[in-house]
């Protein structure tokens, strides 16, 4: 009977540990789990902390770039502005000088039209007024030239209604025009850098250098045409800076002597004979560019607005027309960056 009792009892113990057994089993499998979510989170937190901190960098460079964006902005809208107020000035002095011109050309013109005829008591009276009648505004008096006098008529007369007493022309205004010109050469050159432009620089007394590419590149056909063709240049670049070597001669029209290029020089003939059309004319043109800048003394180049488009010199006109829409398509441009910001 006890031995039943105890058996029982032990029974009873045993399932209770087996209970306690299996509970701390499950609450170690628990923890276990809870343990590796926890780890996962804490994992997930410190890569949330560091996009954070990125992101919050970017956000930093981000208002940095735009603080220094905006000074760019406004210092380009400066200087957009100064830009358009230059270009004003300039069409406005290209303006004037077009209507002096134009001016000059009609009153050349009629003066040829109403040609008066001259006595001695007319010409004592045009050396009077000669001393009589000052220069106004932009005209002056020809007082050196009484036998022009007698060839302006009444319309071009200063303070004197009566034709044929002196003789008033405007002044040149060339030296205005060449300092304008050169103006306009410096400012292209500043923004000539990359070529592609319908008005921009030639460098006149330079060789083309496409011509001699494209020459070596039918005679080769391999990667011994940028090699060739680049040894050819410089060649011929070097040869038409040489002052030693004057392809040209002297020749008598009507009297009046003359230097033109000899086109049988034995240089270029070999040259045309070797390579072709295209770097034979490239030299000539060269030459012939330097022959019209008056470089052939020092074989020198000269800077020139270029109207690529039409392939001649560009006018001032076209220049300054030119520029005014350069400047009018980066305002727009920088309006639409600043937009976008």
């Amino acid at each position: 009977m006890a031995e039943g009792m105890a058996m029982a009892r032990a029974g009873s113990l045993v399932s209770k540990l087996d209970s306690k057994i299996c509970y701390h089993r499950d609450a170690a499998l628990e923890y276990m789990e809870i343990k590796a979510v926890v780890g996962e989170v804490i994992e997930e937190k410190e890569m949330l902390q560091q996009d954070y901190h990125a992101l919050k960098g970017e956000l930093e460079a981000a208002k940095k770039t735009i603080v220094e964006v905006n000074k760019e902005l406004a210092a380009g809208n400066e200087e957009t502005s100064l830009s358009k107020k230059e270009l004003e000035l300039v069409k406005k002095k290209l303006q004037d000088w077009e209507a002096k011109q134009n001016l000059s050309e009609q009153q050349n013109c009629s003066a040829s039209e109403h040609v008066q005829p001259s006595n001695s008591k007319q010409g004592q009276k045009r050396s009077m007024r000669h001393q009589e009648v000052p220069s106004q505004g932009p005209l002056r008096i020809d007082a050196d030239k009484p036998d022009l006098a007698e060839e302006r008529p009444g319309s071009m007369l200063v303070n004197n209604p009566i034709v044929g007493q002196t003789s008033v022309v405007p002044p040149s205004t060339d030296d205005d025009m060449v300092a304008l010109r050169e103006h306009l050469i410096k400012q292209f050159l500043e923004i000539d850098k990359y070529g592609g432009w319908i008005i921009g620089i030639k460098e006149m007394g330079k060789l083309n250098v496409k011509a001699f590419e494209i020459a070596c590149a039918e005679k080769f056909r391999t990667t011994k045409a940028a090699d060739a063709s680049s040894k050819l240049y410089s060649l011929w670049q070097q040869r038409i800076t040489d002052v030693s070597w004057n392809p040209f001669h002297t020749v008598t029209v009507e009297g009046n002597h003359q230097e033109v290029l000899n086109v049988n020089d034995d240089k270029l003939q070999e040259l045309k004979k070797e390579w072709g059309e295209g770097p034979y004319k490239a030299v000539i043109d060269a030459l012939m560019e330097m022959k019209e800048y008056n470089c052939l003394g020092d074989r020198s180049t000269v800077y020139e607005l270029w109207n690529y488009r039409a392939d001649r010199k560009a006018t001032l006109t076209e220049c300054t027309e030119y520029m005014a829409d350069r400047v009018q398509q980066l305002t727009v441009v920088k309006r639409r960056r600043s937009r976008r910001i």
